[in-house]
């Protein structure tokens, strides 16, 4: 089985390339909680659970925003959980607004599986 280090640097060198649906089908446990905040100005529930209600919210938003230049600090890892500093810009694929995006996102892993996602943004 991979170390905690192991998939969290996999992981995310996988969201640095542009593809965190593949980070996301390698790593999430299928019964993985998605926690976006509450204050999200997403149409989206706050609360995703198992890897099929979480893979489809990503892939809706995926169909919507364009990620480019995606910098990632860490991953910062402690006990069951890693987080990642990620920067990128965002094109909504609506408007072809282009905008930056910031946000902090931890990941608990248990058995070499993602269990809890949890992201933090303004």
């Amino acid at each position: 089985m991979l170390s905690l280090a192991d998939i969290a640097n996999d992981y995310a060198a996988l969201v640095a390339a542009g593809e965190p649906l593949v980070a996301a089908e390698k790593y999430w446990a299928d019964d993985i909680a998605c926690f976006e905040p509450d204050q999200s100005q997403s149409e989206e529930p706050a609360l995703a659970v198992g890897k099929t209600a979480a893979l489809a919210r990503l892939t809706r938003w995926l169909k919507g925003n364009a990620m480019s230049d995606v910098l990632i600090d860490g991953p910062f890892i402690t006990g069951d959980q890693f987080a990642l500093f990620i920067d990128m810009e965002i094109t909504r694929r609506a408007t072809g607004t282009r905008e930056p995006f910031s946000e902090i996102a931890t990941y608990t892993v248990h058995g070499g599986l993602i269990t809890e996602e949890r992201f933090f943004y303004a």
